[in-house]
């Protein structure tokens, strides 16, 4: 059974979900997924909720359950009880997923086998209650999959026991697409792309002063405001980059995604701090070298100066050297062509994950 969020759930969580299950149907195996009727209460998760249009993005697994609900203890519960005696792998994004997963977990019994794929050992907003439960709840598992070794290194911090730990390539949700990517901009002007849901901890801040100090750069914002926007039209004006910044809000199907990625040279992931971020993939699925901080697992797939840089947290002066350094047309070609061969082992990257969420 793999317990998790799938379509119609927006966000990477879900979209992993989706292709994991599908990525098992494809090796044989017998899966279940169990998701969510009501994820999270609206405070919890102010953006868009479902896909539009009930348009999958990823795909639809063969058997899947919807009954989980965070205010349901009952249907927590029920979900343990119809799979005692399983192989159960727990989707877990948030330490608010730690209680209804913990009641999951024991009402599946002793005989079942229970593994979590963690996504964010140190949850993005931490608090002291957060590491309290997730240290409660992880060091009850059988088996933990992280994607990067600074995830491996937090959840020894929270007392995980080293052999239950796998690490592991966190792996693109986006099957790769048979057209080529877009003619790129050859001229010695550069156009960024942000792209996701604006945070606090994404860092978009210092990445429009970055922007600020570069007269040939230009950058596209493109996802949901989970915070004030005004915030950034202010910061935006102070800086007088009006001209070099275009916003497009809201969430994006993945429909407008070709051209959103089409017209821009490089993705920035410019995160004050994370674990792990699958928009990083999604560019590299549309040809985009990526440019991201030393956060978590957040630049781990990008190799420097080959699909991309990867560079120091929190800085405005590394961020501004960087959008200098893709300037240059010639290394966003030869970017380019690494983004290119990396496409073409999305396979054995699946492969990989296949065999450590199944233990062969």
């Amino acid at each position: 059974m793999l317990v998790g969020p799938t379509h119609p759930y927006t966000g990477g969580i879900s979209q992993h979900t989706t292709r994991l299950a599908l990525e098992l149907e494809n090796a044989g195996h017998h899966v279940i997924v169990e998701s969510w009727k009501a994820q999270y209460p609206k405070r919890l998760y102010p953006g868009t909720a479902t896909v539009p249009d009930d348009d999958p993005e990823i795909g639809i697994p063969q058997r899947v359950v919807r009954k989980l609900a965070w205010s349901s203890p009952l249907s927590w519960f029920l979900a343990g009880r119809r799979h005692r005696r399983s192989r159960i792998v727990l989707s877990i994004p948030t330490a608010f997923h730690a209680i209804p997963y913990g009641v999951l977990a024991t009402t599946a019994g002793k005989n079942s086998d229970i593994w979590g794929i963690v996504h964010n050992v140190t949850p993005h907003d931490s608090g002291r209650l957060s590491r309290t439960l997730m240290r409660w709840f992880l060091t009850k598992l059988d088996r933990i999959i992280v994607h990067g070794e600074d995830s491996k290194e937090d959840a020894l911090a929270l007392g995980c026991v080293p052999d239950k730990i796998i690490v592991t390539t966190l792996p693109s949700p986006w099957p790769v697409i048979s057209t080529p990517p877009p003619q790129r901009n050859d001229s010695s002007t550069l156009r960024a792309l942000f792209f996701g849901t604006i945070r606090p901890y994404k860092g978009l801040d210092l990445l429009l002063s970055a922007v600020a100090n570069i007269s040939d750069v230009s950058l596209t914002i493109a996802g949901e405001f989970w915070e004030r926007r005004t915030r950034y039209d202010e910061l935006i004006t102070h800086l007088g980059i009006g001209d070099r910044v275009k916003i497009i809000p809201g969430y994006l199907p993945s429909s407008r995604f070709a051209d959103i990625f089409g017209d821009a040279d490089v993705m920035m992931l410019p995160y004050r701090q994370g674990t792990g971020s699958i928009v990083r993939e999604v560019g590299f699925r549309y040809g985009l070298p990526v440019i991201a901080t030393e956060v978590g697992a957040i630049g781990v797939g990008v190799d420097h100066d080959k699909t991309g840089l990867v560079i120091p947290p929190n800085s405005v002066e590394a961020l501004t050297d960087a959008l200098t350094h893709a300037l240059d047309a010639e290394t966003r070609k030869r970017w380019a062509g690494g983004v290119l061969r990396r496409q073409q082992s999305d396979k054995d990257h699946w492969d990989a994950y296949v065999q450590a969420v199944t233990g062969s």
